[in-house]
């Protein structure tokens, strides 16, 4: 029996992207004229209509559905009418909220018209599984849009955003990105201070006295900016930082770096470096790959002065062969020195311990330029038979752990294809009536779950595929600069950032009066003793 409150009803009507290729018989017009033709054949008198259009069913932050309910709190509404349970929304949890929990409080009938379900007649065992199901179409839906996404991105296509810094969008394509003439040849400039030796302050005065906008006042379309206020002109050193390490200014568009918590969240997150997507040259590069990489080192250092007399050329390079973290120059009435960072904090900190792996400038300075000397000396001696050196160098990598990497990333990628056939047919056989709900969720959730773990594998291990191989071809690069190096006299904070990925300080054994240090040469690491 409909009681008189319940006559007093109101229909909700919803339409977003999520509905699929069905959205003609899902249209608003279509909702509502269903909707209406069932009120007035069950009697219910509709007081009001809440339309969303365009908002997806997963989330519940929508201006109708809001004001729906706020309206039920006060008691104007006595029964809810939809055309089936996604229009209410595709978020499992959400939905058994309000159908289980808050519509039951409020004594508010619910009815879902294609689904069967009416709150006042019987217990609509099937709204619960219904929920899920819904649920996971979205999922499917949003997977679907996340894959053309990367696709686009893999392509090189701009998926949103302002141009970098120096770039416009092309007037003919606005996926493709063409030089800024007026600003180029300053972050040019930029990228050039740093790799001869600036700072980051002296980039920052360099574009004041420039008198050259930030890129919050450049982004603007009638690019104005002369009249602006002075702090327009203000640059900050993490404005400059931020520019230094764009890789777009290789040529290369680089993607989904950011994603969301889930699909059923808006929260943006930063994603794995493992999953960003990079598209090699997408547009004119304003810089080069040399210069570029070394300015990386450079501007990811701490830029903290020192007190010592000396240039303090091994910044950012070296680390604790015990603990891994860096080390910090001392003078303190003494020659400079280096010791280890978790040693020096360990006097206010008590949850980790080292030693002081002490080891004094100047004998640091004349073992890495020997070291130097020497290796240039093999690679200039070398240099007619590049590809020689280059497999003695490499004749510590295990062939038998690429090989077993390359089977494992075809087992994944296999059984990756062999999961989304399986989910798929799951799928047909729940609509169809062959596998009961009670069946479908948990094998669906066991599956996607297994997908997503092997998903992540795979990307981990051609993330490594593609670092391994840029190293081979990087490395015949790297021993013809070096070999330039064999008459060097003096080191700099530029150059060892371009030959030198760490210099590692261990503990010295005071019994034999030795102290190990292993210099780690960029692509090709730790060379041995090679002649």
């Amino acid at each position: 029996m409909i009681n008189q409150q319940q006559k007093l009803g109101a229909i909700y009507l919803r339409l977003s992207r999520d509905d699929g290729g069905d959205s003609e018989s899902n249209s608003i017009t279509n909702q509502r004229e269903m909707l209406l033709r069932y009120a007035s054949d069950k009697g219910i008198i509709v007081i009001n209509e809440y339309v969303d259009d365009g908002v997806s069913g997963l989330t519940f932050e929508r201006s109708g559905f809001k004001q729906m309910i706020a309206d039920i709190e006060i008691g104007k509404i006595g029964t809810i009418i939809v055309k089936d349970l996604s229009r209410l929304g595709r978020n499992n949890a959400l939905v058994a909220y309000y159908t289980e929990i808050f519509f039951v409080e409020k004594r508010v009938r619910f009815v879902a018209i294609n689904d069967g379900i009416d709150t006042d007649v019987g217990e609509n065992e099937i709204m619960g599984f219904r929920s899920v199901i819904n649920e996971f179409y979205a999922r499917d839906i949003s997977k679907k849009i996340k894959s053309v996404k990367k696709l686009q991105a893999q392509k090189g296509q701009r998926l949103g955003g302002r141009p970098p810094y120096g770039y416009l969008r092309d007037p003919d394509d606005k996926n493709h990105l063409i030089i800024d003439e007026k600003i180029a040849p300053h972050v040019t400039e930029m990228f050039s201070m740093i790799a001869n030796g600036k700072s980051l302050g002296d980039v920052r005065r360099y574009l004041i006295a420039n008198n050259l906008p930030t890129p919050a006042t450049y982004k603007r379309s009638d690019r104005r900016y002369e009249n602006d206020a002075p702090e327009s002109y203000n640059w900050c050193k993490s404005t400059v930082s931020c520019i230094l390490l764009n890789r777009s200014y290789l040529g290369h568009t680089l993607a989904q770096k950011h994603g969301t918590v889930s699909f059923k969240s808006k929260k943006r997150i930063i994603r794995p470096e493992s999953e960003w997507v990079e598209a090699k040259n997408t547009h004119e590069a304003i810089t080069d790959e040399q210069t570029f990489e070394k300015v990386q080192k450079i501007v990811r250092v701490n830029k903290r002065n020192n007190s010592a007399k000396v240039e303090n050329v091994f910044k950012g390079l070296l680390k604790c062969g015990t603990c891994g973290a860096g080390m910090c120059i001392h003078v303190n009435n003494r020659p400079p020195h280096y010791l280890c960072n978790t040693y020096r904090r360990q006097f206010t900190s008590s949850t980790i311990k080292c030693t002081t792996h002490h080891i004094r400038y100047s004998v640091l300075y004349e073992f890495v330029l020997n070291k130097i000397k020497r290796l240039a000396g093999v690679a200039k001696a070398h240099e007619d038979d590049l590809t020689e050196l280059l497999k003695t160098i490499r004749e510590n990598h295990s062939v038998s752990d690429t090989k077993k990497e390359r089977r494992e990333l075809e087992r994944l990628e296999s059984r990756i294809k062999e999961l989304d056939a399986i989910i798929k047919n799951l799928l047909e056989q729940n609509s169809l009536g062959v596998i009961s709900n009670e069946r479908f969720v948990p094998l669906v959730t066991g599956y996607d779950a297994e997908q997503k773990e092997l998903t992540a594998r795979l990307g981990e291990l051609k993330s490594k595929q593609l670092t391994d191989k840029n190293n081979n071809e990087r490395a015949a690069e790297f021993f013809g600069l070096i070999a330039k190096y064999t008459d060097i006299e003096e080191l700099t904070l530029s150059l060892l950032h371009e030959l030198i990925d760490r210099i590692v300080i261990h503990e010295k054994d005071k019994k034999k009066n030795e102290q190990e240090i292993d210099v780690h040469f960029r692509f090709i690491g730790l060379p041995p003793d090679i002649s």
